[in-house]
């Protein structure tokens, strides 16, 4: 699905995978929620590795560090120029992204010792993309866990949960495939205000 130039306001919304997120732009037409557009973002270069803190853990610590600081300069701006095409017809005023609960320590070698860590690790580093990105659009973005989702954006659209999760699911019968797992939390993301 292609951008649709709309009049008025679009919210959007992310989930984050390693290496790439789903975006979902929505607005608010009273009580109905219409869909602008959906599209996969790629974060990271074609060719580059996704799993940059799991590659990192199989170098020196030096090599490591010069590793992870050039995916992370690739990913800002590969996250830039497909956000910018993703919105490019879009009046975009506000964007959620959802994380992870793991926080991750500010020393390297403590990351690259715990898979766990490593993973949390990659996770930020993709947030931190799309997170530049919007800087640079001057999108304000917030960030809310996933597990918290649902809940914020119920209390932000004035319902149950069951109902938000209802009428998102609906939207495929207009919209049609695909319509998964990704689309729907970024859409729930989308309606999270701070």
């Amino acid at each position: 699905m292609h951008p649709v130039h709309m009049p008025g306001c679009a919210r959007i919304g992310f989930r984050l995978h390693t290496g790439w997120a789903m975006l979902v732009a929505v607005a608010a037409e009273g009580e109905a929620l219409r869909v602008l557009h959906r599209c996969r973002v790629e974060l990271v270069a074609p060719g580059r590795g996704r799993f940059a803190y799991h590659e990192a853990a199989e170098l020196p610590l030096s090599d490591a560090e010069k590793w992870i600081e050039s995916v992370r300069r690739t990913a800002e701006d590969t996250a830039r120029t497909a956000i910018q095409r993703a919105i490019a017809n879009l009046n975009v005023t506000a964007a959620c992204i959802t994380t992870g609960s793991a926080s991750v320590p500010n020393d390297l070698a403590a990351v690259l010792r715990s898979h766990a860590r490593i993973h949390a690790a990659e996770g930020a580093l993709y947030a931190g993309a799309i997170a530049s990105a919007c800087r640079h659009f001057g999108i304000p973005l917030i960030a809310v866990r996933e597990r918290d989702v649902w809940s914020r954006a119920s209390v932000n659209a004035g319902m149950t949960e069951a109902d938000l999760k209802a009428g998102i699911e609906a939207v495929r019968k207009t919209l049609g495939p695909p319509w998964t797992a990704d689309h729907k939390v970024a859409t729930a993301a989308a309606l999270v205000r701070s």
